[in-house]
């Protein structure tokens, strides 16, 4: 059930968080053909992931040291 609620909550988020881009963003992204790099869901995801995975990482490996 929790999953449930959390795969939900995070579709609703990411379509209101796609829905403040403003007409204006989106005409300036298109007409920049992809030189805003950093303007893209795709690479903020990605970074996001990377953090986690370097920091879940970096925790598991400072854990095992204490034991």
């Amino acid at each position: 059930m929790k999953k449930t609620a959390l795969l939900v909550g995070s579709v609703l988020s990411f379509f209101l968080l796609k829905a403040q881009v403003t007409l204006e963003e989106n005409q300036k992204l298109k007409e920049a053909n992809g030189t805003l790099w950093y303007a893209n869901p795709w690479v903020w995801i990605a970074g996001i992931a990377l953090f986690l995975l370097i920091f879940i990482l970096v925790l598991r490996k400072s854990t095992r040291n204490k034991a």
